[in-house]
């Protein structure tokens, strides 16, 4: 039988097991003449017919018999995995087990070895239940891996939403901090607890982190240019923390790290919903997931609360043309709704409101809560430098996920007037 590519033809017969080796080096040599575009998208391709075939033989070894461990000893035998790795694949293998339906959804590309695992982490958390829901997994296979690790991670807390007190309890009976030297040889401290009190001072550092992007430039400045990257800012606010370092102050309007108060208050977003008897349910902090009851009470006095209710009436959500800039109660109203960038998922704290049709584009969009989206600092440039369009495609149970598309000329913002001046 003969398969021909283009102007590339191979006589193809039944291999032997020595036959293996040789025919993919020559199928690696003929990929490796193709174009650099199509090169990598056929290795891509590739790749997920490598992993799907060893999660294949590997589930089909747990089927006849073998043990965890024994799996890990089957994944490696060149015995050069580290034990995570080994730990990795014998995951992988059992998951499939559960759903033999998503080795088909490697193959096919739709679900990336990435989001393999998160689902086979997921499912260690869930006995199983992560990998077998046909809604997450419709939006895992139409997500990137960003969007569907947070799809992921949401399905686990409201999975084990009952145990939350319990686990907060936990967290905190194993709290502490420790010193030690870092593998790069830098030094560090290691804070461990629970969920809301870490989360509660990463979102403090962030918003200070924040003020000083603005003040090393913000988006008026390229990233490549300001003095420090989110990194080293993420630092120097923490150290600051403890030095006594003035921050300073943020003051555009149109990022949800505006939403910050004085440093020793960070703002703490939570969602609730009213049932029909007047009962507060379902207390959620936003970029954390479940609220334990009794962290409330702690919050309630030390930082400031912007609550959502759903399904309630709140203040006006649509500006028009009238400002520019997102304003409060929308950026509140977007943590709401959005939790993070709608890209990558990064935390909303280090997220801007952006505009899906420019507000200076010819098409003129509007202030409103329907062409807003949070995105984060990085994914706001790419948008803007790549002139794309983000838009949101619906799913089945009410759910979507956030996409890009190649934005027109009518689209992009500044069409044909000069670049704002550059911040003083």
């Amino acid at each position: 039988m003969t398969f021909v590519d283009d102007h590339i033809a191979f006589e193809t017969a039944p291999l032997t097991p020595n036959d293996v080796r040789p025919v993919f080096k020559q199928l690696i040599e003929t990929i490796m003449s193709m174009p650099d575009g199509r090169a990598i998208g056929e290795l891509g391709w590739l790749g997920c017919q490598v992993t799907a075939a060893e999660v294949r033989v590997l589930a089909r070894a747990q089927q006849g018999g073998s043990t965890a461990r024994e799996t890990e000893d089957l994944s490696d035998r060149n015995r050069k995995k580290s034990k995570k790795q080994r730990k990795t694949a014998a995951k992988r293998a059992t998951t499939a087990r559960n759903n033999p339906e998503l080795v088909s959804h490697i193959e096919d590309g739709s679900v990336t070895p990435e989001q393999l695992d998160a689902l086979a982490d997921a499912d260690t958390k869930t006995d199983g239940a992560a990998s077998k829901d046909a809604d997450l997994l419709e939006t895992v296979r139409s997500s990137n891996g960003d969007q569907s690790n947070d799809a992921i991670k949401s399905f686990v807390e409201q999975h084990n939403a009952a145990d939350e007190e319990t686990q907060h309890q936990r967290q905190r009976r194993l709290r502490k901090v420790s010193k030690f030297t870092t593998k790069r040889g830098t030094e560090a401290i290691l804070a461990e607890g629970d969920k809301s009190s870490i989360e509660r001072l990463w979102k403090l550092i962030g918003n200070q982190a924040h003020d000083l992007y603005l003040s090393d430039g913000g988006r008026d400045l390229p990233n490549r240019k300001h003095p420090r990257s989110h990194a080293h800012r993420m630092f120097d606010a923490f150290v600051g923390n403890f030095e006594g370092s003035k921050q300073p102050t943020a003051n555009d309007a149109s990022t949800a790290a505006a939403l910050s108060r004085p440093a020793n208050r960070p703002t703490i977003v939570l969602g609730a919903t009213i049932n029909d008897h007047g009962v507060i349910t379902d207390l959620q902090q936003f970029g954390v997931g479940p609220l334990p009851p009794s962290v409330f009470a702690r919050y309630y006095c030390n930082a400031e609360l912007i609550g959502m209710v759903f399904d309630g009436n709140g203040q006006a959500l649509w500006q028009g043309r009238s400002h520019r800039t997102a304003t409060r109660v929308q950026l509140a109203a977007l943590i709401a709704r959005d939790r993070g960038c709608v890209l990558c998922r990064a935390p909303h704290d280090r997220c801007e409101a952006h505009h899906l049709i420019p507000w200076n584009a010819p098409l003129k969009g509007k202030t409103d809560i329907e062409n807003l989206a949070l995105v984060c600092q990085d994914c706001h440039h790419r948008i803007h430098d790549l002139h794309q369009t983000l838009y949101f495609e619906p799913q089945r149970g009410g759910t979507g996920v956030w996409k890009l598309r190649k934005a027109t000329p009518d689209e992009i913002a500044n069409q044909g007037r000069p670049p704002p001046p550059p911040r003083e």
